[in-house]
C-alpha cells in the first residue's frame, strides 16, 4: 500500500501536490517504478470549512482528479474509489435523499466535488465507485457539528441548539466511512456506481447532543433555542449501499461511546 499526500505521514507515503504541474509526471514515474495499483482511493480534497476562493477549490478538488486520471492513464487501477460528499445535493423537497436527487450544491466545495464526480464517470477502463459521504466526526476531524458539541461537553459548558434542536443532520463517525471504503475494495461492483453513505435515520441535533453528553458523562446543559439554523434538514437514503456492499452504520449511542473513548484516551 502506498499513500500520496502533501505531507509526509509515514515511510510508505510519497509527498506530492496532486494539483501541481509536476503531479502528472510524478504519478507516471511512480507507476513505472512500482507498477499499477489494484485500487486507487481518491480522498484528496480542500475541506468545506477551508478558506479560499472558487479557484482554490477547483485546484484542490477538481484539478487533483484530472491529474490523477492523466498521470495513471497509461495503466489505470482496476478500481477507483472516490470520497465525494452530500454537499453535491441541492436543498431536498423530501427526505431521505436518494442518489437520483438533483445535484446542485452551489457552494465551492460541493460544486467542485460534483465536477470531480463527472470527470471520474468518464473513465471507462476502470471500475469507478463514488461514495457520497456526510460530515464526519472523530479524533482528528475537528470541524464537524459533533466535534463542536464535544468541545463544549468536555468543558461542561452549556450547549445551545438552533431550531429548538429539531434540525435533521446526517453525521457519521469516521470509522464508518473507512468501513464503507473497505467494503468497496473487497466487493464486486458494477462498472460505475454512486452510493450515499450516512447514518440512515432522521437524527436531530438534539439526538446527537444528548447521546454525546451521556457518553462523555458531561454536566453540560442542552439548551434548545428559537434561532433558525443556516442548514436545511437532510439525511441520505443509504438503501443502495446497504444492498450493494452490505453497509451498516453504527447506531448513534454506540458511535458516541466510541468517540467518547477516543476523546478520553
Amino acid at each position: 500500500m502506498l499513500g500520496l499526500s502533501r505531507r509526509k505521514s509515514d515511510d510508505s507515503s510519497v509527498v506530492i501536490d496532486l494539483a501541481s504541474r509536476q503531479a502528472v509526471k510524478t504519478l507516471s514515474r511512480l507507476v513505472t517504478e512500482i507498477g499499477t495499483p489494484d485500487v486507487l482511493i481518491h480522498a484528496a480534497s480542500r475541506q468545506p470549512g477551508a478558506k479560499g476562493e472558487l479557484i482554490d477549490f477547483v485546484s484542490s478538488n477538481t484539478k487533483t482528479t484530472l491529474n490523477l486520471i492523466d498521470g495513471l492513464s497509461q495503466s489505470l487501477p482496476k478500481k477507483i474509489i472516490y470520497t465525494s460528499t452530500h454537499s453535491v445535493y441541492s436543498k431536498p423537497n423530501s427526505l431521505p435523499v436518494s442518489e437520483s436527487a438533483a445535484a446542485g450544491g452551489a457552494l465551492p466545495y460541493g460544486a467542485t466535488k460534483r465536477w470531480s464526480e463527472e470527470v471520474l464517470m468518464t473513465v471507462k477502463s476502470a471500475q469507478v465507485t463514488i461514495l457520497r459521504l456526510p460530515s464526519l466526526y472523530g479524533v482528528g476531524q475537528d470541524d464537524s457539528f459533533v466535534d463542536g458539541l464535544a468541545r463544549l461537553a468536555l468543558r461542561n459548558d452549556p450547549i445551545e441548539l438552533f431550531a429548538q434542536g429539531q434540525l435533521i443532520r446526517d453525521v457519521l463517525h469516521v470509522s464508518d466511512a473507512v468501513a464503507a471504503i473497505s467494503l468497496c475494495v473487497t466487493s464486486s461492483l458494477p462498472a460505475s456506481t454512486i452510493m450515499n453513505i450516512g447514518c440512515g435515520v432522521p437524527a436531530k441535533t438534539i439526538d446527537y447532543a444528548e447521546a454525546l453528553v451521556e457518553a462523555l458523562e458531561s454536566k453540560s446543559q442542552i439548551i434548545p433555542v428559537e434561532q433558525p439554523a443556516k442548514q436545511f434538514d437532510f439525511f441520505a437514503d443509504i438503501t443502495a449501499a446497504s444492498r450493494t456492499i452490505n453497509f451498516r452504520p453504527t447506531p448513534l449511542n454506540e458511535s458516541m461511546r466510541r468517540y467518547a473513548h477516543e476523546l478520553r484516551t
